[in-house]
């Protein structure tokens, strides 16, 4: 059971896993919540909403009844914030944070560990950073005057109001980067570095990050997308269609959907569309990596299994020893 010593300077401690798309994060993650007596907490902009399972990658589990609450489990871990919301609404880094915090209390208060995992950074930086999140409205007029530019002149913007921020966001993605250069105009501040010693944190955190060569993550994205397509990745995405989500809400969710939606009406060959698919994806890594690379406290690994003694060490190892070790 995660206990928390009460001295004032000890924080409640949680596991945090990040990296790049196809990296293997959501399996770690499981492992280590089997480990460490944890649970998972995506951090995954798409896998909250219903109906995208194979388009955003999420673990192949199911919803399960324990006691009287309904949970989605996937190897026997209790996985949360996954089929929050139709993906016909938008859901919003600050409406995740809401909730994850929610669960980070409702999985201590059950004596477990919290372990977020994901790709989407800026959930993940909000969350465990308890960083302040613009509440900016939506500007009408401004959005008028941006909807008239072109989208790389949109991208040009936003470079000049910007320039982190414009490295990190999809720049093909017209929706985010008009929101991107509202909040910037409208609150006059920059994407802030997490250069910052993390003293005001609320939780005490490791970060443990996967670090692939690039030729290996090549050929896992590549390997992703082929198994999605052979999955029927393309029939679910028509079927979201079909629900009432509009091509252009559909473009809008980015990466595979836009190439997607585009195949389906006609734009794009099922060859093209593969090749695009693959080309959004390792662009997106990239910039997952940009991101991350952000925060000097995250703990890169080359391959998962080193993760098992830092976090040992990090919870205590007579709390937690590793299979085959005797407690003490």
């Amino acid at each position: 059971m995660i206990t928390q010593n009460k001295k004032t300077a000890t924080k409640p401690k949680i596991l945090t896993v990040v990296g790049p798309t196809s990296s293997g994060k959501s399996e770690l993650a499981v492992q280590l919540a089997l480990n460490f007596k944890g649970e998972v907490i995506s951090a995954d902009s798409r896998q909250v909403y219903k109906g995208l399972n194979i388009s955003s990658s999420k673990v192949s589990g199911k919803w399960e009844r324990r006691g009287r609450r309904r949970f989605f489990v996937y190897k026997g871990v209790l996985h949360h914030m996954i089929d929050l919301v139709s993906p016909r609404k938008q859901y919003t880094a600050g409406q995740y944070k809401k909730r994850a915090k929610r669960s980070i209390d409702d999985i201590f208060g059950r004596g477990r560990l919290p372990i977020i995992a994901g790709g989407t950074g800026f959930y993940i930086d909000a969350l465990v950073h308890d960083l302040e999140l613009p509440k900016v409205k939506p500007n009408k007029r401004l959005r008028k005057e941006l909807e008239k530019l072109t989208t790389d002149q949109l991208v040009h913007r936003l470079r000049a109001l910007d320039p982190r921020r414009a490295k990190e966001i999809d720049i093909k993605n017209r929706r985010r980067l008009v929101r991107a250069i509202e909040v910037v105009v409208m609150t006059n501040s920059q994407v802030k570095p997490l250069e910052h010693s993390h003293d005001d944190d609320p939780y005490d955190v490791l970060i443990i990050g996967i670090k692939l060569h690039e030729d290996e993550l090549k050929r896992r994205i590549s390997e992703v997308v082929e198994n999605r397509i052979r999955d029927g990745v393309v029939d679910e995405v028509r079927r979201t269609h079909k629900r009432g989500v509009s091509w252009n809400r559909i473009h809008n969710l980015g990466l595979e959907y836009r190439c997607i939606a585009d195949h389906l009406n006609g734009k794009l060959t099922l060859d093209e569309m593969e090749a695009l698919m693959k080309k959004e994806y390792w662009n997106y890594a990239k910039r997952q990596v940009t991101w991350f690379k952000r925060d000097p406290n995250i703990i890169w690994l080359d391959t998962p299994e080193k993760a098992f003694p830092i976090v040992q060490d990090f919870l205590g190892r007579e709390a937690y020893p590793l299979p085959g070790q005797s407690e003490t």
